[in-house]
């Protein structure tokens, strides 16, 4: 039986595997990251934000907010209204268009 130096290659499966473990590590990021880092999302929350802060574009924040170690929370977008600081802000979600 013959000893092979450089190993049996890349099989079918492992081919498979890496592609899989690839697409999950790649639709967490975007479910946690997508939105603020797409123009288009983000443009689309910074007008539903400043429609709902009666468009102004000085009187609103937009924050998005996701999971820390702190809390387990889902990705979201959170509208503050800085004409009311004492206000907790409105969660527009993670997609906020229309």
């Amino acid at each position: 039986m013959g000893v092979s130096a450089v190993g049996q290659g890349l099989r079918v499966a492992t081919i498979r595997h890496v592609i899989a473990t690839v697409l999950v590590f790649l639709g967490l990021f975007v479910y946690f990251y997508g939105p603020p880092l797409t123009p288009n999302l983000a443009d689309a929350a910074r007008r539903t934000c400043n429609e709902l802060t009666g468009n102004d574009y000085r009187s609103f924040s937009l924050v998005w907010s996701t999971t820390t170690y702190d809390s387990i929370d889902a990705p979201h977008w959170v509208c503050y209204d800085l004409g009311s600081p004492g206000h907790p802000g409105t969660s527009l979600g993670w997609w906020a268009g229309h």
